[in-house]
């Protein structure tokens, strides 16, 4: 046996582990047993203590094929009604966090095993996602939608128009960033994927993409602005008719027609007014529904693309040149992406009505 070290001095190496027994070392103890040998003699012939003879004798019959016994484990700090307590809460307040769970259940445990508790009955935890609020008066509106439209296939998409507006702000579009080393690297300069606090340059941008003969067409990619007869000086049903003058009499052909979700300065009268003088026809929206506008998808890809592009930007500064090589770098970018994205979030569309169906017009993934 190693010695007792002293307090605060150096501890032996010399560490005594237990061995166990193979599954053959026991038969053969067993079987020397029953053919009537002394457990001491036993212990002589096979080299092993008196004790560990006596102790595999003795649990021969609980010892399935020699087998070592289950260890007992770490003892368990809860009951059978604190984890149905624990479900219980979950299911009812799905969005929680684990000290609220301690405090309604009243149970003194730690976060991990919490964990433990959820994921052997199949529960997991994700970051909870960002939607439009909705009612159920809305989700019914949206539910009624796809209904009418749960039997079409990517065909029948292709002769809509898909449009819609963009804040894009510098340095925005950024992929994960991942990193490999050692876990004491995590919080070191080169390791940390940094963003600039405060609001950077933003440019407002308007664009449409549609399918025709063949092939996806994309609109330029407009630069919007502002109004400044308007009460905030913002955006408003006149900026999006000057869009609508520049853009849809050299896009629009007959066959096609064209998709705007509900925002105010697209349900003006005067808008409504515009695409009636023009003999465009327009497809309804479901109110609060950018999963169901495929464009939407394409806005991150945009915004990527000008960061691929151009990473010049980020080290510019906010005057009216900036704000310009903004503007261009977006055009550039609009015209970049791949025609196979556009291509695919049209055909995404009977995916994404058949998901809106199975959420009664709740969110969707999209």
């Amino acid at each position: 046996m190693p010695s007792t070290p002293r307090p605060l001095g150096p501890i032996t190496p010399n560490i005594i582990r237990k061995k166990h027994l193979s599954p053959q070392s026991r038969g053969k103890i067993i079987g020397a047993s029953l053919a009537g040998i002394t457990t001491a003699s036993i212990s002589r012939l096979l080299s092993t203590p008196k004790e560990t003879v006596r102790r595999v004798i003795s649990l021969a019959d609980s010892r399935p094929h020699g087998l070592p016994l289950p260890k007992s484990g770490r003892p368990v700090l809860y009951s059978v009604q604190d984890e149905r307590s624990i479900l219980r809460f979950i299911r009812s307040n799905p969005c929680t966090k684990y000290c609220d769970i301690k405090s309604a259940c009243g149970l003194d445990i730690s976060h991990s095993t919490i964990k433990r508790i959820l994921r052997k009955n199949g529960i997991t935890s994700w970051r909870a996602k960002k939607r439009p609020a909705l009612t159920p008066l809305l989700a019914a509106k949206r539910l009624a939608w796809a209904q009418v439209r749960k039997d079409w296939t990517k065909v029948d998409f292709y002769n809509h128009m898909w449009s819609d507006e963009c804040s894009a702000e510098r340095g925005k579009g950024k992929e994960q960033a991942w990193c490999f080393g050692h876990p004491v690297d995590k919080w070191k300069p080169g390791f940390v994927s940094t963003y600039h606090k405060g609001k950077d340059i933003r440019v407002m941008v308007w664009a449409c993409f549609w399918y025709e003969d063949g092939a996806i067409r994309r609109s330029e990619l407009y630069i919007m602005d502002r109004d400044f007869e308007s009460k905030k000086h913002g955006y408003s049903a006149r900026s999006y008719i000057e869009v609508l003058d520049e853009n849809l009499p050299n896009c629009w052909s007959p066959g096609l027609v064209f998709m705007h979700d509900n925002a105010p300065i697209h349900t003006a009268h005067t808008v409504r007014q515009w695409f009636t003088d023009m003999a465009i026809p327009m497809v309804d929206h479901p109110p609060f529904s950018p999963d169901m506008n495929p464009i939407e998808h394409l806005w991150w890809h945009l915004k990527n693309h000008v960061l691929r592009l151009h990473p010049e930007l980020n080290n510019m500064g906010k005057g009216e040149q900036d704000l310009q090589a903004l503007e261009q770098a977006l055009i550039e970018a609009w015209q970049a992406i791949p025609d196979k994205i556009f291509q695919s979030c049209i055909d995404s569309m009977p995916d994404r009505v058949a998901a809106l169906i199975a959420a009664e017009g709740w969110h969707t993934k999209y």
